[in-house]
């Protein structure tokens, strides 16, 4: 398979979990925004990588962040559960750490510690 067609079926599949996911408004009607903020940590990078996600009523509710790691194929950091929790617990914060779903604690482990915060309507 060549490096054009995998691209093609990746942003096939990104829009299908897009129209999966649908809207936040959709999922979480409270909720007025949603913002992670992540260090990403890889072993062997010696700075960490610092990230800002904005999710508004009007994004689509997909809380799954690749993995930066080039040699991860098809990982990244899920944060559906969490960020689910805490509106159905009308929470406004979370913080925590998560590992690449495919790299876990591999040779080139990747993770990123995050902060989660959520501003209901």
């Amino acid at each position: 398979m060549n490096k054009r067609t995998k691209m093609t079926m990746a942003k096939a599949e990104r829009k299908q979990q897009r129209d999966e996911a649908g809207l936040v408004s959709s999922r979480f009607p409270n909720v007025a925004t949603i913002v992670i903020s992540m260090t990403y940590r890889q072993i062997g990078v010696l700075e960490p990588m610092l990230r800002t996600i904005n999710f508004f009523p009007g994004s689509y509710a997909v809380f799954m962040v690749n993995c930066l790691n080039e040699g991860c194929v098809g990982g990244g950091f899920d944060f559906r559960e969490v960020i689910a929790d805490k509106v159905n617990n009308l929470k406004k914060a979370a913080k925590g750490e998560l590992c690449c779903a495919v790299c876990g604690p591999a040779a080139h482990f990747s993770d990123v510690v995050y902060d989660i915060s959520i501003r209901y309507a």
